[in-house]
């Protein structure tokens, strides 16, 4: 048995998704560290955004591997788990940094998104995948979770006025 590895978890992000019959996804296709947690969430948002860019291939009687076809799904998410990616990023490097003048500016902006509710909002649909172009059975997920779970809307709409 060889001795244990670890590995530095850091910012990673593919040059590309795809190639003719290829797909990258999830932390195949890029790496965050897990200070947001969103590793799965951005796995997950690709898978969907996959089966959505094949699905209309599908219907349009397209080959799902050609490279046309998968370039939508490349175009897609790498620009929105970029975004994520750098969030993350910033998020790891202000919250381990002591500098003094950091450390100020991280106190304020926490109390601006305390207090003020566009960042607050802003921040949740980043974080929660509905920034962007979500994908549609992703969209389904979270309507029936608020179908079947109301106090969670109702819990959010109400800091929202906060």
């Amino acid at each position: 048995m060889s001795q244990p590895l670890v590995f530095s978890a850091q910012l990673m992000q593919s040059r590309r998704y795809c190639q003719q019959r290829l797909v990258l996804l999830g932390d195949a296709a890029h790496c965050c560290h897990p200070v947001g947690g969103q590793g799965l969430n951005m796995g997950i948002r690709d898978a969907a955004a996959l089966v959505q860019v094949l699905q209309t291939a599908q219907q349009q009687k397209q080959d799902l591997g050609s490279l046309a076809v998968l370039k939508r799904y490349d175009r897609w998410r790498r620009y929105e788990n970029w975004v994520v990616l750098a969030f993350t990023d910033l998020l790891n490097r202000s919250f381990s940094n002591q500098w003094l003048p950091m450390v100020k500016l991280r106190r304020l902006v926490l109390r601006l998104i305390i207090y003020w509710s566009f960042p607050r909002r802003l921040l949740l649909r980043l974080m929660t995948g509905l920034w962007g172009r979500p994908p549609q059975c992703y969209q389904q997920v979270c309507s029936l979770w608020t179908e079947f779970h109301p106090q969670s809307t109702q819990l959010s709409k109400q800091k929202q006025y906060d």
